[in-house]
């Protein structure tokens, strides 16, 4: 499974969110469908229609159950994440690893007066700079797109080609990108992050290890995606525990912040708005700080 198919995914996920009446949505994307390839927008066109946009929720909820709830819950919480990094004015500058067909630089209030570095695999940069430009006619001058290969090249030279020196208070943005590199390149992801100024964060999603080691897989959707992602197609490669997700991030200087998963995530989010959707405990949402 090619970097842009992840992309699109989250990109549709976003635009099925967006099918709901506004005051049932967890967030706004005014891009998500308009960067779709005509693929997906045939099935969002379908959905349209309240017979099959139910069907296809109810099918979704017997093969991976609380899937697009997390979903919908995970793009809230770095929204909310940046939104209020903003307000407070607590950042300079925001790097978003692994940026795929993310908007939120482009329309979330204020970020345009903030430097913002999108760093994604070349063929996904490439398509992405495409599709902005036709969607806004010019590409943002408040944003530097960075291609890079995880598992190839380094980001710390490859950031400061583009002009980036870890000087500025940052929030890194890694969402939905841990489990598809290795135990080696997120480790050296986190190596970088922590050498940016104190202060400086970073908000991340990972899947449990358990998952990846075929462990605990007592409910419908740990089986269902432990078969396609992590035995199927073999994409999924690195989890974190929980328990000790604190250690982890204290060998590279990073304190944790909070560190959740369904059960915060439906208390905080989905009592809002009833959407009916349950939310899976395959992945966990974490953010922490660069030590002073």
């Amino acid at each position: 499974m090619k970097a842009i198919d992840t992309g699109m995914g989250a990109a549709f996920a976003r635009a099925i969110g967006m099918l709901y009446p506004k005051e049932k949505r967890l967030f706004e994307d005014p891009y998500c469908e308009k960067l779709l390839t005509p693929f997906y927008k045939f099935f969002l066109f379908l959905m349209r229609s309240p017979k099959i946009f139910d069907f296809l929720i109810k099918l979704e909820k017997k093969s991976t159950p609380g899937k697009t709830g997390w979903l919908f819950c995970r793009f809230r919480y770095i929204d909310d994440v940046l939104k209020d990094n903003i307000a407070k004015k607590e950042i300079k500058t925001i790097v978003n690893l692994g940026a795929g067909m993310d908007c939120r630089t482009y329309y979330i209030p204020g970020v345009k007066k903030i430097r913002c570095f999108e760093v994604d695999h070349p063929s996904v940069i490439e398509k992405k700079k495409a599709k902005m430009k036709k969607i806004l006619g010019k590409l943002p001058d408040h944003i530097v797109y960075v291609p890079i290969d995880f598992e190839k090249q380094s980001l710390d030279t490859e950031l400061k080609k583009a002009g980036y020196n870890l000087t500025p208070k940052t929030l890194f943005i890694l969402e939905g990108v841990t489990q598809y590199i290795s135990k080696e390149s997120n480790d050296c992801t986190m190596k970088y992050v922590a050498q940016a100024v104190p202060g400086s964060k970073i908000v991340f999603t990972y899947i449990l290890k358990s998952l990846i080691e075929g462990k605990d897989l007592n409910d419908i959707a740990k089986k269902g995606m432990y078969k396609w992602m992590v035995k199927g197609f073999k994409i999924w490669i690195y989890g974190l525990d929980p328990a000790e997700i604190g250690d982890y991030l204290s060998k590279y200087n990073l304190s944790l912040i909070e560190d959740i998963g369904s059960k915060e995530m439906k208390k905080r989010y989905m009592k809002k708005v009833n959407l009916g959707l349950d939310v899976f405990e395959i992945e966990r949402m974490a953010l922490a700080e660069v030590k002073k």
